[in-house]
């Protein structure tokens, strides 16, 4: 896939930690402002610094008020959602999920990490954590708020390409005290586009539990934006699973 021009487009998913892409994961779906991390603060060879590209996505997500819908995709199994993004509180809704399951959850994204909370259909708060799996499709709810995106200690390592983009590689370790399985996520962001392609999770051990890729992206308006996400679990092995974006948004003004 070649470069999209960065005259005539702009990221959808600017500063979103995947529906996010997950994450997704979701998201499940980054993307960080590389043009204004090299203005916060460029590294050696006019390369943007890690912090500054993550500290420059945290501030674009605030400014954030849209509302997505889709579907996450397992083994034949389909559970639709329904994403909002409304400035550093994201939320899923899973219609089709039984009422007494996790039929809402919200993130809320503080400085340096996040809070969840997951309601079943009469509100009742459910005793879920960030590592749980959301209804056995294989992507946890870590995964679908890309927590990784609020942890403050970043490190560039270099570049790289993916899908024939120029990007940014990344490395982000959990705080102390962070209840995340994950010890540390490598991610990689487009030069171009600013938009997150990869990301892979690794535990205490160094194994390698998680990876996401962007698969393919769409046009809307005149925005480029998430199409299709896929979550995989290499230490465990078993199918992967899909997040969808439909083509159809509706832009929110702030509250």
């Amino acid at each position: 896939m070649s470069a999209f021009s960065r005259q005539n487009r702009k990221p959808l998913f600017q500063g979103l930690p995947l529906a996010g892409c997950f994450s997704v994961v979701a998201g499940i779906i980054l993307s960080a402002v590389v043009g204004m991390a090299r203005a916060d603060g460029a590294g050696e060879g006019g390369a943007p610094s890690a912090s500054s590209i993550l500290r420059s996505a945290r501030a674009a997500q605030m400014s954030m008020h849209q509302v997505f819908q889709g579907k996450i995709r397992r083994s034949g199994q389909t559970v639709p959602y329904r994403f909002e993004m409304d400035g550093p509180i994201f939320r899923y809704e899973f219609p089709s999920i039984s009422d007494s399951g996790p039929r809402s959850v919200t993130v809320r994204f503080g400085m340096f990490d996040a809070t969840l909370e997951v309601r079943d259909a009469v509100g009742n708060r459910l005793p879920v954590k960030f590592q749980d799996e959301v209804q056995g499709m294989g992507v946890s709810y870590e995964d679908l708020a890309l927590r990784f995106l609020a942890w403050p200690d970043a490190t560039l390592e270099g570049s790289d390409t993916v899908m024939l983009s120029k990007c940014w590689k990344l490395r982000v370790k959990s705080p102390k005290g962070s209840s995340s399985a994950y010890r540390e996520v490598v991610m990689w962001v487009s030069d171009a586009e600013g938009a997150f392609l990869k990301s892979e999770a690794y535990g205490e051990n160094g194994v390698l539990l998680r990876r996401l890729t962007v698969r393919s992206l769409q046009t809307i308006g005149q925005s480029t934006a998430l199409k299709q996400l896929r979550a995989e679990s290499p230490s465990l092995g078993g199918d992967p699973s899909y997040l969808d974006v439909d083509g159809d948004r509706i832009v929110r003004p702030p509250k």
